[in-house]
């Protein structure tokens, strides 16, 4: 026994590298033991895995202004002013080409006796609008029958157009019925059809029994 536990004196702890080092002064050859302490490499594999932590992915959150912080910075409304009808030329042409694009498939105007009738009222109803020269054919707000524009906002339940004066116009869709005219070819379009925000109706499924209205 360890005269040191007789008299009650604490043993020093021993770390790990004496405990391998006095093992090897007593086993190894007397030649061996002189290059302990040159040539003895310390290499303990599981405490440096043990001390590795990984770093836990922390999802941020996805930061978007509030319909009230939008409002407060003016950004669900254009200003009424400083509006210039030719220059937004470039956008109807944009807009003409996207729509020559999405109706690439149809040869021609079907009827609605056509079994394409319905292919081509899913892609209509699909359709962006912003950049669209339309006119107000129809309303149960009469003032607003007759107005001509290039659509420069679409919300989910009016247009917001400019006229050939250079004023904006708000009009609602739901009431009415618009027109517009490509390359030549006239299409009318039932507001009540479009009644839903432009990013939902671009992928919402769209019902193959729309009919037109007699």
């Amino acid at each position: 026994m360890d005269p040191k536990m007789l008299t009650g004196e604490a043993t020093p702890s021993k770390t790990p590298e004496d405990f391998v080092k006095d093992i090897l002064e007593r086993d190894l050859p007397r030649s061996d033991r002189q290059s302990l302490t040159t040539e003895l490499k310390w290499n303990y594999i599981l405490d440096k895995h043990m001390g590795e932590k990984k770093s836990k992915f922390v999802k941020r959150k996805k930061l978007f202004l509030t319909r009230s912080q939008r409002k407060d910075l003016n950004l669900l409304k254009l200003p009424k002013d400083g509006w210039n009808y030719n220059d937004l030329q470039l956008m109807r042409n944009m807009w003409m080409e996207y729509m020559r694009k999405n109706l690439g498939l149809i040869k021609k105007t079907p009827s609605c006796e056509e079994s394409s009738w319905c292919n081509l009222s899913s892609i209509l109803t699909k359709s962006e609008f912003i950049g669209a020269e339309i006119t107000v054919i129809r309303s149960t707000v009469p003032s607003t029958v007759g107005i001509t524009g290039t659509v420069v906002l679409e919300t989910k339940s009016t247009f917001q157009v400019v006229t050939p004066n250079s004023q904006l116009k708000n009009l609602l869709k739901r009431p009415s019925v618009f027109v517009f005219t490509l390359d030549g070819r006239k299409f009318t379009i039932f507001g009540k059809h479009l009644n839903i925000k432009p990013n939902e109706r671009s992928i919402k499924k769209i019902k193959i029994s729309i009919l037109p209205d007699i």
